[in-house]
C-alpha cells in the first residue's frame, strides 16, 4: 500500500477493507459472506443512501442482485480470494429482476477477512454509470484506500482482539492529543453490554467530536471486528449554541414585553403566550399554552375572527386587525384590539401566526359613557389611569412650544422619568395595586410641579415632566431633585408594608427649531443611561 499515507497494521487484510463508510455509506451493499457454505453472515445496506433496491431482510446469497450471465466471473473471483487471499475486483451486470438498475453496471471488491471471521469474504458493490470495461483489472485495494481518504470522517478498523488493523489521515489528524481518551471511548463501547451502534461526544483539542462505533459480534457474541468513526461537530455545536443563546434573548424579550402577544399554530392553538395577554384573559400563560384562541373569544365575534383568519390562510391577505371581545375567566367580557399576521417558511408557507393585543377596554367604556363630544375630546388626550395628559396631548404641546412663536427667552427642558424596580411591585402584590402605585406617583408629581409646568404619562411606567422656568443648570437639577424625592417617599395603605419605587431620569434641553420627537428620544436615551449607572441617577441628554 505504498504511496497511500495510511496508517496499516501489516498483520491485517481487514486493514484495506473493513471501513465504516465502505460498510454503510460508500458502497451501495457491503455482505460479510462465509466462503466455505456461500451465505450471507451479514448485510450492510442503507436503503435511504443505496442506489440499490434490495429486499428488507438479508439476502440468502451474496450473488442474487448479479446478473446470471455474469455469475462465473464473480464466483472466480470470490474463489481465488477465498483460496489465495488479498483483494480482487470485477464488474459484473444487475440482475434483470431489478427492472430500475438495467444497462449499469455493478462494480465487485472481494477481500479475504479470514484472520477475523474463519472463511470470511467481505464483499462490497457499487452501482455505476460506466462501461463495465473501464474497470477490467482495477485494483480493489487502492480503490478501497482512496476512498476511506476521501471521506470526510476519521476512520479507524479493530480486530476482534483489539489491534487497529486500519485508520485513514483524518482520524489521525481529528485523534490529536486526545488518542488514549478515544482509545478509552471506543473500548467502552465495545463492553459487552452494547450490541449495536454507540455514539459519544467528546471535546479534544478544543473540538467538539462525534465517536461513533459500529461492532460485528458472532453468534457467541464474540467480537470479530469494530469501525469507529470520528466527525468533527464544533461547527454544529457553536451553531446550537448560538441558536439557544437567541431563543433565550427571544423568550426573555417576548416574556417581558409590555404589549400582550401570542404565537398561535394553524389550529388555533396557543403555542406561545406572555404574561401580559395572560392577564387580560385573567389566566396564566402556562394555562393558555395548548388552548385555542376561540375557548376565550366571545362566541359572538368569533366567526368574524375566523373568517379573517382563513384568509390569511389562503393568501387572501397577510394580516388583519379587528376589535373583539375576550371572556375573562371571571366571566366578564374585556374589548380588545387584536393585530394578526402570518409567520412564513423559507418557502414561503404558512408555520404560525403572531397576535398582538391591545385592552381597550377603558377607550369603550369612556365612549359608551360619555355625554358629550367635549368628554370624549378630553378624554382622547388624557391617560384613563391616571389623568394625566398622555402621549398625545405631550407631541401636540411639545410642537406647539418648539414652534416659530417660542419667545427666545424660554429655555424649554424636558425630564423623562422611567420608574425602578416597578416591575417586582406587580409581581409580588398584582397589576391592580401597580395601577394605584402609579396613580399616586402621577398625584406627587402634579403636585410637586409649578402650575405652568406639564407633568405627562408616556406610556407604561413612563412620565415626563416639561417646565420653562429653569433658567439655570442649578434650577434643572433643584427641580430633577423634588422630583426624585417625591417619588422615593414610600407608599402605605396598598400593601402590608409600604412600597418603595424609585426613578431614573433623562434631562433634554431644547435647541432652536427642534424635533419634538428627536428630543423626547433623546432625553429617553438618558434616563435609560442613568438606569444603567445604577438607578436612582439624573443624566443630561447628549446634544
Amino acid at each position: 500500500m505504498g504511496g497511500t499515507g495510511l496508517v496499516i497494521s501489516e498483520d491485517h487484510l481487514l486493514s484495506e477493507t473493513v471501513l465504516h463508510h465502505l460498510l454503510d455509506r460508500s458502497a451501495d451493499v457491503t455482505i460479510l459472506v462465509d466462503a466455505s457454505t456461500g451465505r450471507s453472515i451479514r448485510r450492510w445496506y442503507d436503503p435511504a443512501v443505496s442506489r440499490l433496491h434490495l429486499p428488507a431482510s438479508t439476502t440468502e446469497r451474496a450473488i442474487t442482485f448479479m446478473h446470471p450471465d455474469d455469475l462465473p466471473t464473480v464466483l472466480d473471483v470470490l474463489a481465488a480470494v477465498a483460496h489465495e487471499g488479498g483483494s480482487r475486483s470485477t464488474v459484473a451486470r444487475v440482475h434483470p429482476d431489478h427492472a430500475d438498475e438495467v444497462g449499469r453496471s455493478l462494480m465487485i471488491a472481494a477481500h479475504d477477512v479470514s484472520d477475523a471471521v474463519p472463511s470470511g469474504l467481505l464483499v462490497h458493490a457499487w452501482l455505476v454509470e460506466f462501461d463495465s470495461a473501464a474497470f477490467d483489472g482495477a485494483d480493489a485495494g487502492r480503490a478501497m484506500s482512496s476512498l476511506a481518504e476521501a471521506a470526510p470522517v476519521g476512520l479507524q478498523v479493530r480486530s476482534g482482539n483489539g489491534t487497529v488493523s486500519f485508520e485513514n489521515g483524518r482520524f489521525s489528524a481529528l485523534v490529536g492529543a486526545g488518542r488514549a481518551l478515544v482509545r478509552a471511548r471506543i473500548e467502552a463501547a465495545l463492553d459487552a453490554d452494547h450490541t449495536g451502534e454507540v455514539v459519544d461526544d467528546l471535546e479534544v483539542d478544543g473540538r467538539s467530536l462525534r465517536l461513533r462505533v459500529v461492532p460485528t459480534w458472532d453468534d457467541e457474541h464474540r467480537l470479530l471486528l469494530a469501525v469507529a468513526s470520528l466527525e468533527d461537530v464544533t461547527s454544529q455545536r457553536d451553531a446550537e449554541a448560538r441558536r439557544i443563546a437567541a431563543e433565550g434573548l427571544f423568550r426573555a424579550v417576548f416574556d417581558g414585553s409590555p404589549v400582550a402577544t401570542a404565537v398561535v399554530d394553524l389550529d388555533g392553538r396557543f403555542v406561545q403566550v406572555n404574561d401580559a395577554l395572560a392577564m387580560i384573559c385573567g389566566r396564566t400563560a402556562d394555562d393558555l399554552v395548548g388552548r385555542t384562541f376561540a375557548e376565550v373569544t366571545h362566541p359572538d365575534d368569533l366567526a368574524v375572527d375566523e373568517e379573517l383568519l382563513a384568509e390569511v390562510r389562503a393568501g387572501l391577505r397577510g394580516g388583519y386587525q379587528m376589535e373583539k371581545r375576550f371572556v375573562h375567566r371571571a366571566g366578564h367580557e374585556v374589548w380588545v384590539e387584536i393585530t394578526v399576521s402570518a409567520v412564513r417558511d423559507a418557502a414561503g408557507a404558512i408555520t404560525h401566526f403572531v397576535s398582538h393585543v391591545e385592552d381597550i377596554s377603558g377607550r369603550k367604556a369612556l365612549i359608551d359613557t360619555a355625554d358629550s363630544s367635549e368628554e370624549l375630546a378630553y378624554w382622547a388626550t388624557h391617560d384613563h389611569l391616571t389623568g394625566l395628559p398622555n402621549r398625545r396631548y405631550l407631541d401636540s404641546y411639545l410642537t406647539s412650544s418648539l414652534g416659530p412663536r417660542r419667545r427666545a427667552a424660554d429655555r424649554l427642558v424636558v425630564l423623562f422619568l422611567d420608574l425602578d424596580d416597578f416591575k417586582p411591585v406587580n409581581d409580588r402584590h398584582g397589576h391592580q395595586t401597580g395601577d394605584e402605585v402609579l396613580r399616586a406617583i402621577a398625584r406627587r408629581l402634579r403636585n410637586t410641579a409649578r402650575e405652568d409646568e406639564l407633568v405627562a404619562r408616556y406610556g407604561g411606567d413612563e412620565f415626563v415632566v416639561v417646565t420653562t422656568r429653569a433658567r439655570t443648570a442649578n434650577d434643572v437639577s433643584l427641580l430633577a431633585e423634588r422630583i426624585l424625592s417625591a417619588v422615593r417617599t414610600p407608599i402605605v395603605g396598598l400593601a402590608p408594608e409600604p412600597i418603595v419605587v424609585g426613578a431614573s431620569v433623562g434631562i433634554g434641553h431644547a435647541g432652536g427649531g427642534e424635533d419634538p420627537t428627536e428630543l423626547l428620544r433623546r432625553a429617553d436615551a438618558a434616563s435609560y443611561r442613568a438606569k444603567r449607572a445604577g438607578k436612582g441617577r439624573i443624566e443630561l441628554a447628549s446634544s
